[in-house]
Order: structure tokens, then C-alpha cells, then sequence
């Protein structure tokens, strides 16, 4: 269950992370898809990864510490990018952080993956 709720986490950081290159490449259908579910993707993302940490509590030992602080960072910043989106009112400085925090969180997930396939 630990993995499956990592995989469930990664799946929907995916999707999340899909929109924005869809639209730059003119996809308008796919853009309109995932713009539907974006909410619901970041929700499960949300819980997904709360209980992949809490599930890998009793892995923490057999690890490289920078496994943990990887997927703690990445969690982190989406609860930042959640915070910042709903409290900033310019949509320009609002999409301007939400790209920025998007790639802060590819860059940690990133590592986590590289790291747990090492």
C-alpha cells in the first residue's frame, strides 16, 4: 500500500502538470479535460501523499535521509501553492507563482523518484 499511494500521488501530480504544456501546444480538448479535474486531482494528490508519508513512517530507517526531506519538500510546497493561489487576487502574479511553485514541486518529486529507484 506504501507504493501504491506514492504511484497514486505521482499519477495525479501528472495530470496536474499536463495542463499547462497541453495548451501551449494548442491541445484545447485535452486543456479542457484536465482543467475539469484539476481540482479533484490536487485533492487526491493532497491525500494521497499525506497518507504515502504516513505510511512510510516505519520505512524511514532503510533510507537515505534526503528520501524523506525530498517528498517532504514536495508536499510542502503544494500546500504553499494551494495557500498562495486562494490568497493572492492579481491572476497574473497567481498564475506567476503557480507556475513557479509547479516546478519547485517537479524538481522535488523528481529527486524522490530518482533517490527510491537508486
Amino acid at each position: 500500500m506504501t507504493y501504491v499511494t506514492g504511484y497514486i500521488t505521482l499519477t495525479c501530480f501528472v495530470l496536474l502538470a499536463a495542463k499547462y504544456p497541453l495548451r501551449k501546444l494548442g491541445a484545447r480538448r485535452a486543456n479542457a479535460f484536465l482543467m475539469r479535474l484539476h481540482e479533484a486531482a490536487s485533492a487526491v494528490f493532497l491525500l494521497a501523499g499525506l497518507l504515502h508519508m504516513i505510511l512510510v513512517l516505519k520505512l524511514l530507517g532503510s533510507c537515505t535521509v534526503w528520501l524523506p526531506v525530498s517528498g517532504f519538500a514536495a508536499f510542502a510546497v503544494s500546500l504553499v501553492l494551494i495557500a498562495a493561489c486562494h490568497m493572492t487576487k492579481d491572476a497574473k502574479k497567481k498564475m506567476y507563482w503557480h507556475r513557479r511553485y509547479s516546478l519547485a514541486m517537479f524538481a522535488a518529486i523528481a529527486v524522490h523518484l530518482i533517490l527510491q529507484i537508486q
